[in-house]
């Protein structure tokens, strides 16, 4: 794993903000050329002076952080070790993995994202989509701007009209509905054990169900946190998991998942742009602070279980 010391994201904020400012030139020695009725006192102006206010929104903080340097390589010294060398490779079957496969790991770790199916049994994500119908018909669902948690207000980049789905928060400890359920308990339990295996966690996981109307519903690109190597942190997202629950999707039904290709310095991606089709039981894993990602318009009612490790 990389030794180098890790920056805290308040530093990296707070020189994104000092860059922005412009150096005033010095007052001028030669007054002469001043209003006669104009009065300079330099030691009133200072004590005067305010703290200035810099408005920026969470795509040109997020660029700007990027050119600082690749959010990959920021999240990879999260790992306890480096995933992509041979010397690593050759302990894979060594790494005590509940459910994942290691290969998965090192596409996370060297790519930030990967895609899994197969880990959870048809019956249950079927179960799971009847559930979410039946919570959809109950109205239990609403704006995320309603549906608000204590740490998302606390946070003043997210931008709740980037998009159209309706979600509930789900608590593990009280959801009644036993597909659901078992879903929670496996991120809760192999899943995060996997995570905590091979990344640097330290605090809560938050579960979230989100419904996609038919209607081109869709969320513009937008990312799940800040990258961070600070293994004290605990208020950005580490690690996004989302399990899909839609059964019989085809090609024209939209609503497929747009992983961008990472960016590097100046705003240049490298590579091609990945479309993930939200498949029945398809699961999606990547780095919350690297990712850049869509949802593109749904021509289907679509329906996607997430949970955000910290």
């Amino acid at each position: 794993m990389s030794t180098e010391p890790t920056t805290s994201l308040e530093s990296r904020i707070l020189r994104a903000a000092a860059t922005t400012t412009t150096d005033l030139p010095e007052f001028p020695d030669d007054k002469s050329d001043l209003p006669s009725d104009y009065e300079y006192d330099p030691d009133t102006m200072e004590e005067e002076e305010e703290e200035e206010i810099i408005d920026i929104d969470e795509n040109d903080l997020l660029e700007y952080l990027d050119q600082q340097e690749s959010p990959l390589t920021i999240a990879q010294r999260l790992f306890y070790h480096e995933l992509n060398t041979v010397e690593s490779q050759s302990h894979a079957r060594e790494w005590s993995l509940q459910c994942l496969e290691p290969a998965t790991m090192e596409a996370l770790y060297s790519h930030g994202w990967a895609i899994v199916d197969g880990l959870l049994d048809l019956d249950t994500v079927k179960g799971a989509r009847l559930e979410a119908e039946a919570m959809l018909a109950q109205g239990v669902f609403s704006s995320p701007s309603a549906a608000v948690t204590n740490k998302e207000e606390a946070d003043p980049f997210r931008d709740t009209k980037a998009r159209d789905d309706t979600i509930v928060w789900l608590d593990p400890t009280q959801n009644t509905s036993p597909h659901i359920a078992k879903i929670l308990a496996f991120i809760h339990g192999p899943l995060h054990h996997d995570m905590a295996e091979m990344i640097r966690l330290h605090g809560s996981t938050e579960y979230q169900l989100a419904y996609y109307h038919p209607q081109n519903a869709q969320y513009e690109q937008h990312r799940d946190a800040f990258p961070v190597d600070d293994p004290s942190d605990q208020q950005q997202r580490r690690v996004t998991a989302i399990v899909y629950l839609n059964p019989v999707w085809a090609s024209g039904d939209g609503g497929e998942l747009k992983l961008l290709a990472p960016a590097e310095a100046h705003g240049v991606r490298l590579g091609a742009d990945t479309i993930v089709p939200p498949l029945l039981g398809r699961v999606v894993l990547f780095m919350s602070g690297v990712v850049d990602h869509a949802v593109l318009q749904a021509n289907k009612e679509r329906f996607a279980l997430t949970a955000w490790m910290r």
